[in-house]
C-alpha cells in the first residue's frame, strides 16, 4: 500500500508542481506545451521510480515511458474537453478534471501492479539498483 501512495505523490507533484499556470492553460490547445508537460512528468518518474518504487533502472524507465505515453494520450483528449468547458460550464470542467485524474491514477497503479508485481511486495529500499 505504501508504494501506491508513493505513486500518487509522484503523480501529483509531477503533474501539478512542475507545470506553471501558462503550461497548464496552453497544453490543451498547443501540442508543444503538452509535450513539454509530459516530458517533465515522465522524466520525474524516470528519476524517482527506481529510487522509491522498488524498480530497477530499466524497469523504472519502462514504467515511466509507458505511463508518459498514456499520460500524453489522456491529456490530449481530456484537454479538448477542458478547453471546451473552461468558460462555459464549470461543473463539466470540474468533471473533466476528475476524469483526468481518475484515468491517470488507474493507469499508474495498473501498470505498476501488473507489469512489476514483484516490486509491490519487495523490501522498501530507497536505492534499489
Amino acid at each position: 500500500m505504501g508504494r501506491i501512495i508513493v505513486i500518487l505523490l509522484i503523480h501529483v507533484i509531477g503533474d501539478y508542481f512542475f507545470q506553471g499556470s501558462k503550461m497548464s492553460k496552453l497544453k490543451a490547445s498547443k501540442f508543444l506545451y503538452l509535450f513539454e508537460h509530459v516530458a517533465i512528468y515522465t522524466l520525474f518518474f524516470i528519476v524517482l521510480s527506481p529510487i522509491l518504487l522498488g524498480l530497477t533502472i530499466l524497469e523504472g524507465l519502462i514504467f515511466s515511458l509507458i505511463n508518459g505515453v498514456l499520460h500524453l494520450i489522456i491529456d490530449f483528449f481530456i484537454g479538448k474537453y477542458k478547453a471546451k468547458y473552461y468558460l462555459t460550464n464549470e461543473s463539466k470542467y470540474i468533471e473533466t478534471i476528475g476524469l483526468d485524474h481518475t484515468l491517470h491514477i488507474m493507469i499508474l497503479i495498473a501498470t505498476y501492479i501488473y507489469i512489476f508485481p514483484h516490486a509491490i511486495n519487495s523490501t522498501y529500499n530507497l536505492f534499489n539498483f
